[in-house]
């Protein structure tokens, strides 16, 4: 696994509130200050439980926490995780490769008449996959 999770008392304050409101476990959250937004990182199984029936749960946070508010699901597979972070783009395929020097390289392949669409979400699906699993790289084409 990755490097170890470091989180601010303002996350753990995000993080208890978003429990109690969705009764999932949460493994991780991100704060970004410039798009008031929080990401909120669950455990496998649970993004459903957490946004709720009709999204009741996300729309509840959303105004307690007066930030935006997404759900990312975690996967103990790196490929089924980069899937889940670039949504609702499909991955077409994947693998990860490594080099004689021990980098590890996840490659994803998605339809190029959607990349448009998750460009914006490669840079945090780069920083995620890093931080929960040991590779060093993510290239999307």
């Amino acid at each position: 696994m990755g490097n170890k999770i470091k989180l601010s008392i303002e996350d753990i304050g995000f993080i208890t509130t978003f429990e109690n409101v969705t009764k999932t476990n949460v493994k991780d959250c991100i704060i970004d200050k410039d798009k008031n937004k929080a990401v909120f990182i669950v455990a496998e199984g649970q993004a459903g439980m957490a946004i709720g029936k009709g999204g009741m749960n996300i729309q509840r946070l959303e105004k307690k926490l007066n930030k935006k508010i997404e759900v990312l699901e975690f996967s103990s597979d790196p490929l089924k995780f980069i899937s889940n972070i670039l949504r609702p783009i499909k991955l077409r395929d994947g693998y990860i490769s490594e080099k004689s020097d021990g980098t590890k390289i996840l490659h994803a392949s998605i339809l190029k008449s959607k990349f448009g669409i998750v460009k914006m979400k490669i840079t945090r699906a780069k920083e995620l996959v890093k931080k929960y699993f040991d590779i060093n790289e993510v290239i999307v084409q």
